[in-house]
């Protein structure tokens, strides 16, 4: 097979590649477009229930100072760059028991006694919902509403991995009056706790979710780039290729007339 035939053909898998990849990022800026709107749509309960509950617990006892449960929201999706590394890197240091959330957070973490559990993490905006209640059934197996519980994330509007106390919740000025409950005391605070943390865990994941797919645009981009650099680079020398395949064309045509025998007449 020719150079110009073999320059050809890595080409156009090249360009299969290149459509494969430039999928990914219509479908990450698509995403990032649906995380977007439900942040903002989420902002205002979130804020709502953490006023609500900073209020119900104005006065409380500041918590002990012993490490608790913490939970590490990483992507279950790779080509995100270094996304999950920063998360792993920031929880080095930790001694107290961790729950790694995603796939590839996961996979590059190093088996230690303090990892206690890994859960799925969200494919997109739609797992959501499912990966919140299979969270909450882990954290209710270690008991971790009882005691402390922080997150280490990705924080959209800081641009950096953050960690956030969760519970015990941060106390806020008391109320200037008591509520009037319609229910006992124990079963308001268990239900407000409940969605509290179900709000909070909610706007956390999809800040997370944000960034990822804010790194996943930006690591196919650059990784685009490259791509056309080396497809640039290909056909320059698919161009040189061509020109020596004529040049032995024409030189072979050439030594061919040179060789035919002459006519009875050219004597």
């Amino acid at each position: 097979m020719s150079r110009y035939r073999e320059l050809s053909e890595h080409l156009e898998s090249l360009a299969d590649i290149r459509a494969i990849l430039a999928g990914m990022r219509t479908l990450a800026a698509v995403e990032l477009q649906r995380v977007t709107r439900l942040q903002e749509a989420g902002d205002a309960l979130r804020q709502g229930l953490e006023a609500a509950v900073a209020a119900h617990f104005a006065g409380r006892p500041p918590p002990a100072p012993e490490a608790g449960v913490c939970v590490l929201l990483g992507s279950e999706k790779g080509l995100c760059g270094d996304f999950n590394e920063h998360l792993l890197a920031a929880a080095a240091g930790d001694a107290g028991p961790l729950v790694l959330v995603g796939s590839k957070l996961a996979a590059g973490a190093v088996d230690g006694p303090n990892v206690v559990a890994r859960c799925p993490g969200a494919l997109g905006t739609d797992d959501v919902g499912p990966v919140l209640a299979g969270l909450a059934q882990t954290l209710a197996g270690l008991n971790a509403a009882g005691g402390r519980l922080e997150v280490l994330c990705h924080e959209p509007q800081q641009q950096r991995v953050c960690r956030l106390a969760v519970l015990p919740p941060p106390a806020g000025p008391a109320a200037r009056a008591a509520p009037r409950l319609q229910l006992p005391a124990p079963q308001f605070e268990a239900a407000l706790l409940e969605q509290y943390l179900f709000a909070v865990f909610n706007g956390l994941l999809l800040g997370s979710l944000l960034v990822e797919n804010q790194q996943r645009i930006a690591h196919l981009q650059a990784a685009l780039q490259r791509l056309d650099e080396r497809c640039e680079g290909l056909r320059q020398r698919q161009r040189r290729a061509r020109q020596e395949q004529i040049i032995e064309e024409v030189e072979v045509a050439l030594s061919v007339s040179g060789a035919a025998p002459r006519g009875v007449g050219e004597r």
